[in-house]
Order: structure tokens, then C-alpha cells, then sequence
């Protein structure tokens, strides 16, 4: 087995969750090893925010890194404040910040916003031209980039330290051809060492994983229509088996870390994260 880093995501987005099973999950997925505890970012949607969560979770954890996988940036155009949020979240969690950004994709969040959902591509890159992330004290290394486009990859080289991939539901083909991409215009640009690659991928377990893991992902993914957020639910690894031969799959083609994301707030799930750090 190639090492490979395991984090889990928190479950931010799970209908209902509480925040005592928000702590309880952040304390026990810690205690069972997790690199990192990551969280979503919506706002059109009933999920917590993610910057006040992870302020939350700072508080209950002290080892695990703290990701933002992926935050809409341009949703937060006023660069001053975002810069002091930024700065207060990794200064409370004793610099365990790692900030992924990326523009998203869901429309209705802009217009709530009020920002324009055409120019997101754009407003990223002036914000960091402005340099919000190093001004906040972020260094590069801790500045990671989702999404799929030549734009990310371009963003990692210029601003970053890696890329965050959403590596399952059906797109794994896609992830490694832009992973090997990625490599290779950091070694273009003869920047130090190699880029850090973060894989996302949906895990459940325990008895009702499969249940809760349809439930999830069709009402998260509801805006995509119910028979392609049916196909994507199918996605979802229920089997430790096919865990581990996914994990192992990642690590090799040079990932750092994995990062399971969670269909339900019931510590049951966390077994997922037991059978990855193996």
C-alpha cells in the first residue's frame, strides 16, 4: 500500500444535524486518526456555514487539519472582510487552516448573493491578484483549488499548493488525466517540489448505508434532476472491501490524501474512516 493521508468531511450539509453530533463527530474522527476534517460550502441550501463550522469544530479538536473543500470564493467578493475571516479561523485553530477555494456551480447561490454567476471565474482571479490569501497570512502551500477546468489548473500553478478533486461519484477517469495535468504544469513552471493532491469521495457504512447514502445524495443533488442523482448515489462506497481498493487506487496515482465525505451525521459512518486508515 502506497501512504496516503485520510481525512473524513464533516456533516455539515446532513439534514438535521445537531451540534452535538457535529462535535461528537469531529472529537471521534479525530481520535480515530483523520488528517483532516473538512466542509462544503452552499448557501441556497439547509447546510451549515462553512467558516463558522470549522471555527466551531476548532474548538473540540487540536490535531486534524481544518479544510474548506471547496469554499465559493467570489460569493465573498468583500476581500477585506473575507481576508479577516480567514485570518481569526486559522489563528484560532493554531494555524491548522487549510483553505480550498474554488467558483462553484450552483447558480441560485449567486443570486442570493447578488454576485454574478457569469463573472465567477474572473472575480477568483482578481481576488487573488489583490493577494486576499497572503494577506491573511495563508501561505501557498496551505492554498488549494477545486474544480475541473484549465482555469484550476492555471490557479494552482500561479497562487497554490495543489489541487482538491471530487474523485468519485463515475468521474475518477476525469480526475486522473487533470491529476497527471496538474504535475505537469507545476513542473513546467519549475515550482519547488510537487503539487499536494486532495481526493473527495463519498464513503457510508454501517447497516443503513445504503439507505442513508441515496437519501443524501438525492436530496443534495435534487437541482440535477432525480434520475442523475440517482446514478450519482449509486457512486457512493458502502463496501470496506471496495474502500480500501479505492483508497489504494488514489494513493497510487500520487494523491496525498483522501478524503471521505459523509450521507449521514450517525457515528455508525465513521467505520468508513476506521477501514481506510486501515
Amino acid at each position: 500500500m502506497v501512504a496516503i493521508d485520510i481525512g473524513v468531511g464533516l456533516p455539515a450539509d446532513v439534514e438535521g444535524v445537531t451540534p452535538a453530533q457535529l462535535v461528537r463527530w469531529a472529537r471521534q474522527a479525530e481520535d480515530l486518526g483523520a488528517s483532516t476534517l473538512a466542509c462544503t460550502d452552499r448557501v441556497q441550501y439547509p447546510s451549515l456555514e462553512s467558516l463558522l463550522t470549522l471555527a466551531t469544530v476548532a474548538s473540540v479538536t487540536t490535531r486534524a487539519r481544518l479544510m474548506t473543500s471547496v469554499l465559493v470564493a467570489p460569493l465573498r467578493a468583500g476581500n477585506a472582510l473575507f481576508r479577516k475571516q480567514i485570518a481569526t479561523l486559522d489563528r484560532l485553530s493554531e494555524h491548522r487552516l487549510v483553505l480550498g477555494i474554488g467558483v462553484g456551480r450552483r447558480q441560485d447561490d449567486y443570486a442570493a448573493c447578488g454576485v454574478d454567476f457569469s463573472r465567477r471565474g474572473r472575480i477568483l482571479d482578481d481576488q487573488l491578484d489583490a493577494g486576499f490569501p497572503s494577506v491573511a497570512g495563508m501561505p501557498g502551500e496551505r492554498l488549494l483549488f477545486g474544480g475541473n477546468s484549465q482555469a484550476t489548473v492555471g490557479r494552482v500553478v500561479r497562487h497554490g499548493g495543489g489541487w482538491i478533486a471530487a474523485a468519485g461519484l463515475g468521474a475518477w477517469d476525469r480526475t486522473a488525466a487533470l491529476a497527471t495535468e496538474v504535475r505537469a504544469a507545476w513542473a513546467e513552471a519549475r515550482k519547488p517540489g510537487a503539487p499536494r493532491l486532495v481526493a473527495m469521495i463519498y464513503a457510508a457504512a454501517g447497516p443503513r448505508a445504503r439507505e442513508d447514502a441515496d437519501r443524501h445524495l438525492h436530496r443534495y443533488y435534487s437541482f440535477l434532476g432525480a434520475e442523475r442523482a440517482a446514478e450519482l448515489a449509486s457512486h457512493v462506497v458502502t463496501d470496506s472491501g471496495r474502500l480500501v481498493e479505492t483508497r489504494d487506487r488514489i494513493a497510487e496515482a500520487g494523491f496525498s490524501e483522501l478524503l471521505l465525505l459523509p450521507t449521514s451525521a450517525e457515528p455508525e459512518h465513521l467505520e468508513a474512516l476506521r477501514a481506510a486508515v486501515g
